[in-house]
């Protein structure tokens, strides 16, 4: 591989590096809201049965009626943290490629540098 070929994989390299850090710094943002909304769910769900225990029985149907909203929108999050696992997943590949990719590189120079002091 040429002086010129390897300049443009790594360029290519530390570009792709770049995008991954971006995409993990998002998805541990995203992570962060999720975990907040879930808590928040969770309090929720348990004022809807706190009512279902002691209320009217208008009170109990509503409490109930909420209660399943909540739980499907905890539902819906599983589904949304699952995917970002997934991707967090997909991401922490890259980055381990990337990596290699880097040691080849710097093997490269460094070969490069010891036929020069020859």
């Amino acid at each position: 591989m040429g002086l010129r070929e390897n300049e443009t994989n790594t360029e290519h390299i530390l570009e792709r590096m770049e995008n991954t850090m971006n995409n993990l710094e998002q998805m541990s943002y995203d992570s962060i809201n999720i975990t907040d909304r879930l808590v928040t769910l969770l309090s929720e769900g348990r004022e809807h049965a706190a009512v279902m225990k002691s209320g009217t029985e208008e009170e109990r149907d509503k409490a109930h009626k909420l209660l399943c909203d909540i739980l499907d929108n905890i539902l819906e999050t599983a589904f949304t943290v699952n995917n970002i696992a997934h991707e967090l997943e997909r991401e922490t590949i890259y980055q381990r490629d990337t990596v290699e990719a880097i040691k080849q590189i710097v093997d490269f120079f460094y070969s490069m540098t010891d036929d020069i002091d020859l």
